[in-house]
């Protein structure tokens, strides 16, 4: 929590910074996967991941800071969703993303829990906006997500999962190119 207050600040103060370097993202969100999967088989929630069926391009991309935004999703996923018993992650490409021109990876992390009521759904990543939730945290890790995902010219969705849940995407670009 003090790492995302930190952050915070630095982002209020226009010292956030991202170091951009050429990544396997696949191979840094299986990273994080790994990081949580025995904690979730200890909540009996199952982590399932399905990887991209086609090889993913190297990205430009902070692998700290890209890790820190899946850790804080997966993290999410399982306080607000995980009486669901069960964690989807997938990673695919997204090419020419709504007409964009522009080709993206996407992440998307979906629980199947009682998903976010829809009055709080658009609020959900303003800074410590905590809603109904009584879940532990600071309401400011999904704002620190957002701020990390924008630097990369990234987008970060969250919405309600057809049949229950919320899933929560993030859409990277392959090229820093505009």
């Amino acid at each position: 929590m003090v790492e995302e207050l930190l952050d915070f600040t630095r982002i209020e103060d226009g010292r956030f910074t991202v170091s951009i370097e050429k990544l396997d993202i696949e191979a840094e969100l299986e990273d994080a996967i790994f990081s949580y999967r025995e904690l979730f088989k200890q909540k009996g929630i199952t982590l399932e991941h399905v990887p991209s069926e086609e090889p993913l391009p190297i990205i430009p991309g902070d692998p700290e800071r890209l890790k820190q935004v899946f850790l804080n999703v997966l993290d999410n996923a399982a306080k607000h969703g995980g009486s669901g018993g069960k964690i989807t992650v997938k990673i695919d490409l997204a090419a020419d993303h709504e007409g964009s021109g522009k080709d993206y990876v996407r992440i998307a992390v979906r629980d199947y829990g009682p998903g976010i009521p829809p009055d709080e759904l658009p609020h959900v990543k303003y800074k410590f906006y905590k809603g109904s939730s009584k879940a532990r945290g600071s309401g400011i890790g999904l704002a620190v997500c957002e701020e990390i995902v924008r630097l990369h010219s990234g987008v970060l969705n969250i919405e309600n999962a057809e049949g229950g849940g919320a899933v929560v995407t993030i859409l990277l670009p392959v090229s820093n190119n505009p």
